[in-house]
């Protein structure tokens, strides 16, 4: 199942069984729709609601920026496909009027005209003369024509887009037979390919920095008469409007801040969005995953690389959040006892942390997700990603409850478990203890998993270059599912008995 989710401010406590709450919204092509419920949000102060909306606000502002991310046409294809679908004056009941609603509905869904897990090209169940129908029946003033062209040239390059599958065939290719950058559709190079983009920042790199900042994280690489520079993502530079919005709001958030620590940290973040510098970016980081005493959190900025066929350069997200603070004694207990898990892990000592440092985890209740994170949103995260920061500094580590429970109440509804249970005491066990596990699952992959370990000295973080990111969340996902068997967590009572672990 593939779940988009949108937000609710119902609380479970208060959703009795005459007044069900329906997390399945809608379901087309092999997608669903869910909602989910913000319970606590009541409970909040004023100023923590206030701090929340306005942070939220923040996220909000940076849709058009993944799109953008993930092609250079899909704001062209979205801003056409939602012309036609607010305007058309055609039949809409046909089955090619349906079928062109479900490609923009996938559109929506992946932020782009390619699959968001599996990075290939939609395909449309409509034909090209059926939409020039739909442009001619729509209104001409509402396509994003570009600078001097007819809308004769923008049919032709929409169709072009749209309808050839062998152009922009795969958002990420990771083949590695093929030029990884020019095989790739997402928008982080121009005119650039693999090996001008892999020297271009290995010229940068100083192997002796035993504080590396993350080159290319925020930038598009291209080439101008011959020369390559980077346009980075800052106030007047790239994406410049969207974030001249972010900086508004999150100005706005300041005075809401609950501690002077936190208040700290968002005037950074502002100062890196206004420079786009990266010595900036890690000093907010440091900042951000130092601070956790505030109930309210966030994550705001152009952060994981899986969106690079290269692994350099980050795609925009934002989180707005709060502390669950029942479930969080769970993710307490386990970051308490980080140097246990680290010590008895399997691995060669040499890749063993012999001092683990400021690991926390917590359960989380999320207000808003946006950018990469939405509509298809993580269930849990691991930050920072510098590795000498979470050496040094250590990491923030969350499972995003609310999310992972909306999933568990439509899959027991689902008739997943009447499909692909081997038998009726595999049903009960899954019904018993499937929520409490999957979390517990979630708690070990990101605190632990992702947490745990050292690079080797001398070893960049981009060394493993297109697998880096694979290979990550292997492992973070082996080391979760090697313990979650162990004894240790029912005698920390943060699993019921082994058995569940099943």
């Amino acid at each position: 199942m593939l779940g988009s989710i949108l937000s609710a401010c119902n609380t479970v406590e208060n959703t009795s069984k005459e007044d069900k709450f329906e997390f399945l919204v809608e379901r087309f092509a092999e997608f669903r729709i869910l909602k989910y419920q913000v319970p606590g949000f009541d409970e909040l102060s004023l100023n923590q609601k206030k701090l929340i909306y306005y942070l939220s606000q923040a996220a909000l502002c940076g849709r058009d920026i993944i799109y953008d991310q993930n092609g250079k046409y899909n704001l062209m294809v979205r801003h056409s496909l939602e012309n036609i679908y607010q305007t058309y004056t055609g039949n809409k009941e046909n089955e090619e009027y349906k079928a062109f609603v479900v490609y923009l509905k996938k559109v929506w869904f992946s932020n782009g005209i390619h699959h968001h897990y599996g990075m290939d090209k939609f395909v449309p169940g409509f034909t090209p003369a059926y939409m020039d129908g739909l442009i001619a029946n729509s209104d001409k003033n509402g396509f994003p024509l570009m600078g001097g062209q007819n809308l004769d040239a923008f049919k032709e390059l929409l169709h072009k887009v749209i309808f050839d599958k062998d152009y922009m065939a795969k958002r990420v290719n990771l083949d590695p037979s093929k030029d990884l950058v020019a095989s790739s559709a997402c928008n982080f190079y121009l005119g650039v390919d693999q090996h001008e983009a892999e020297n271009f920042y290995a010229s940068m790199k100083d192997t002796d920095d035993t504080t590396p900042i993350s080159h290319g994280l925020n930038s598009r690489l291209v080439k101008e008469n011959g020369i390559l520079k980077e346009e980075v993502y800052k106030l007047g530079g790239l994406y410049g409007e969207a974030i001249e919005k972010i900086i508004f709001w999150i100005e706005k958030a300041l005075p809401y801040a609950e501690t002077e620590h936190q208040q700290q940290e968002l005037n950074k973040l502002i100062a890196y969005y206004k420079t786009g510098d990266l010595e900036t970016w890690d000093e907010y980081n440091v900042l951000w995953v130092t601070d956790t005493v505030p109930l309210v959190d966030y994550v705001n900025g152009f952060i994981e690389v899986y969106g690079d066929p290269l692994g350099m350069k980050a795609t925009w997200e934002s989180i707005v959040n709060f502390k669950n603070m029942e479930a969080t004694r769970r993710t307490k207990l386990i970051s308490e006892n980080a140097q246990w898990f680290e010590d008895n892990s399997p691995v060669a000592p040499v890749f063993k942390k012999k001092k683990v440092k400021g690991v926390t985890g917590k359960v989380i209740t999320v207000a808003q997700l946006a950018g990469d994170c939405y509509p298809a949103t993580p269930i849990g995260i691991n930050l920072p990603n510098a590795n000498w920061i979470r050496k040094e500094h250590g990491s923030k580590s969350v499972t995003i409850e609310n999310i992972t429970y909306a999933y568990d109440q439509v899959m027991l509804e689902s008739g997943f478990l009447d499909e692909f249970a081997y038998n009726e005491d595999e049903k009960e066990l899954i019904k018993k203890y499937g929520s409490v596990t999957s979390n517990l699952h979630t708690d070990l992959h990101e605190i632990l998993g992702h947490g745990s370990g050292q690079l080797l000295p001398g070893v960049s973080d981009d060394a493993l270059k297109n697998y880096h990111s694979t290979l990550e969340e292997t492992r973070a996902d082996l080391f979760a599912l090697y313990y979650i068997y162990d004894q240790k967590l029912v005698d920390l009572g943060v699993l019921p008995e082994v058995d569940a672990a099943k």
